[in-house]
């Protein structure tokens, strides 16, 4: 049968970025600390209590999801810039983009009862097919252990490399293909956008809460609106990184500029207008400039 390696998460992220090479998923262990892991609790609690289930037979009718959380909690705020999880997304993301953004920040509450979803990969969402890598990645954080009984995430490790059928896999995974993301409070479960997971039955009486930051491709489109999500008020007082990952940055040469300049000057109250428009060009655009330049000269 399949299974989820899990590794802590001071493990060097050479050994991380090797086991998702080839399994699709990993878990870290004790990625959060019990202080982070209360506090993330106490900002969720009063979003949850106010929420509704989810009504659709995806999202499931027993289940709660909140979303807009970098301008909710500030634990989430700090993970979606923890280093470990920058640097895998370094490795795999780049390799198809000059840089990579957050797609979006959910808690999902399993509610006791709720079956299993149904299988699939998360990358459908964006209906373009690449040559390789990955257009998304996402990091599922538990809140609560996460246990076979109250719907631990489903995944087939390894189907990231099955031939695909236009955008799904040809196959459809056997009993021994799957396993469960078991794990406890505090650990992080990465897995790739192209891997086929699902969420898991809660069987239980008490709900199973976890936290998705998914990170994607910066010229794909956000699931996840942030200059709505969050107040450009809020959005200034965070990180710069963070600010970037939310979309605050040119994607180069020119995607997301304003006025042909970066958005944050606009962010931090920068006038823009009539500045004069600034050149975002890729590093390996240079050399057929200085060429262009140097026929011209010699014309």
């Amino acid at each position: 049968m399949a299974q989820v390696k899990q590794v802590e998460a001071t493990e060097s992220v050479q050994k991380i970025i090797q086991i998702l090479e080839e399994d699709g998923c990993i878990v870290l262990k004790n990625a959060m600390d019990s202080i982070q892991l209360n506090k993330l609790k106490a900002e969720l609690e009063p979003h949850m209590a106010q929420t509704p289930n989810c009504n659709g037979d995806f999202y499931g009718h027993k289940t709660k999801r909140v979303g807009s959380l970098i301008a909710k909690s500030a634990v989430c705020c700090d993970l979606a810039i923890k280093s470990v999880l920058l640097s895998v997304m370094d490795e795999f993301l780049l390799r198809s983009c000059k840089s990579y953004q957050l797609n979006l920040t959910q808690a999902i509450q399993i509610g006791p009862g709720e079956p299993q979803q149904m299988m699939h990969p998360d990358d459908p969402m964006f209906p373009v097919a690449l040559q390789t890598g990955e257009k998304m990645i996402n990091c599922m954080w538990a809140i609560d252990d996460f246990t076979d009984a109250n719907g631990a995430t489903h995944l087939v490790p390894g189907s990231h490399k099955w031939e695909r059928e236009g955008l799904l896999p040809e196959r459809v995974p056997e009993k021994d293909d799957i396993t469960k993301g078991e794990m406890p409070a505090g650990s992080v479960l990465i897995y790739f956008g192209s891997l086929l997971h699902c969420g898991g039955a809660n069987t239980t009486s008490t709900p199973r809460t976890g936290l998705v930051v998914s990170y994607c491709l910066g010229w794909l489109r956000q699931s996840e609106n942030q200059y709505l999500a969050v107040s450009q008020e809020i959005t200034r007082t965070l990180p710069q990184r963070l600010q970037e990952l939310m979309g605050y940055f040119v994607h180069k040469p020119n995607l997301g500029q304003i006025e042909g300049r970066d958005p944050r000057e606009l962010l931090l109250g920068k006038h823009i207008v009539n500045s004069g428009f600034e050149e975002f060009l890729p590093e390996e655009v240079r050399p057929f400039i200085e060429e262009h330049k140097k026929r011209l000269a010699a014309a």
